[in-house]
């Protein structure tokens, strides 16, 4: 595990992560959510594990609650997990520790398969209807469905109902919020990207980091990542290497692209012609610090030249003001009022940021 190899300044990279040591308010906030959200966790781990798991079960909710109070005794640096900090990412990691320790490492994984096997399905729909626009009008189409793909979040209060029902994409497409969104930088973006058929893309390699899987990678980057490729971009699909709430794992994105790949010939051929690959980061929670990924995806990425954070965990949440060397853009729905805040958004707000590489 290192930096990640695009980043601008390596040395000087820092997680953009809350300070909960310092901060009293957001430390109580934060606590309170993760502390509320772990039983919802334990409850999607019953469902999941059934009968036999209730003492893994009960053993994960009295030494979650034993973290939560020595937190709250005590917020300081975090040694069960050797970190000097406490921030989301401790929390986060904390929260993971618990469920591994007691053989819970997957709790959504029933809702996970549901939902994929749902937007599978729908896949094929979604595809014929961005077809059917014109190009000037697909751009901006494509990047509201990574809008609509990301409000199946199983990390976020505000959006954990949808688990109880199957996702229906195409009324969060209708919902979601139309320009200028919280952060807007859509008119640069679209001033650079192709708009025929026969234009090339500005980048030969982009490394993608996905968020959640069902409707969110199989129906809101997909789409956008098979349009970049059919301009020539070469995709690399950055997941988590263990479950995390419903986060799309690298074994999880091979078997997905494989299953759409058998419904779309052009995203067959996309492949067949190595347009694809799917590595994993070595990431195991729903953030993401870049001084620490895996070595297959800087192998995969020293010669990319677009880095795209998707998901508010990945982007804003970890890496709000994080350059790279290469060009960036970061895509997501805002879904916590705190990490909307720093934003200026609310929450459903969306989120388009791009920069230019630096030295670009």
């Amino acid at each position: 595990m290192s930096h990640f190899c695009l980043l601008a300044d390596p040395d000087g990279y820092a997680v953009s992560d809350f300070d909960l040591i310092g901060d009293a308010e957001a430390r109580r906030y934060w606590i309170e959510l993760f502390e509320n959200h772990f039983a919802d966790t334990l409850s999607s781990a019953h469902t999941a594990y059934g009968r036999g798991a209730r003492k893994q079960i009960e053993s994960a909710r009295r030494q979650f609650a034993e973290v939560i109070a020595s937190l709250r005794e005590n917020p300081g640096p975090v040694e069960s997990i050797r970190s000097d900090q406490l921030g989301i990412i401790e929390l986060c990691r904390l929260r993971e520790k618990t469920l591994r320790d007691n053989g819970l490492n997957d709790p959504f994984r029933h809702i996970k398969q549901r939902e994929d096997a749902s937007a599978i399905e729908s896949y094929p729909d979604v595809i014929d209807s961005v077809g059917s626009l014109p190009a000037p009008q697909r751009w901006e189409h494509l990047i509201r469905g990574v809008f609509a793909g990301n409000i199946f979040d199983l990390g976020s209060t505000a959006t954990m109902g949808y688990a109880e029902e199957r996702v229906d994409f195409v009324a969060a497409l209708e919902r979601t919020k139309g320009r200028p969104w919280a952060v807007d930088d859509f008119d640069e973006l679209a001033a650079i990207l192709p708009t025929s058929a026969a234009s090339p893309a500005p980048w030969g390699k982009a490394v993608v980091f996905v968020d959640n899987t069902g409707a969110d990678f199989t129906l809101g980057v997909m789409p956008f990542v098979r349009e970049l490729a059919a301009h020539g971009t070469q995709i690399v699909l950055a997941a988590n290497e263990l479950p995390t709430l419903n986060d799309v794992t690298a074994d999880e994105a091979v078997g997905i692209l494989r299953q759409l790949a058998d419904l779309d010939d052009e995203l067959a051929s996309y492949i067949s012609a190595g347009l694809f690959e799917v590595v994993s980061t070595g990431n195991d929670i729903p953030l993401i610090d870049l001084a620490e990924v895996s070595d297959e995806l800087n192998v995969s990425a020293k010669d990319a030249d677009l880095v795209i954070l998707e998901g508010m965990g990945r982007s804003v949440e970890s890496n709000l003001n994080t350059e790279f060397t290469v060009d960036s853009i970061q895509l997501c729905l805002l879904k916590d009022p705190i990490v909307a805040a720093r934003t200026g958004g609310e929450v459903f707000d969306c989120v388009c940021r791009y920069r230019r590489g630096i030295g670009h």
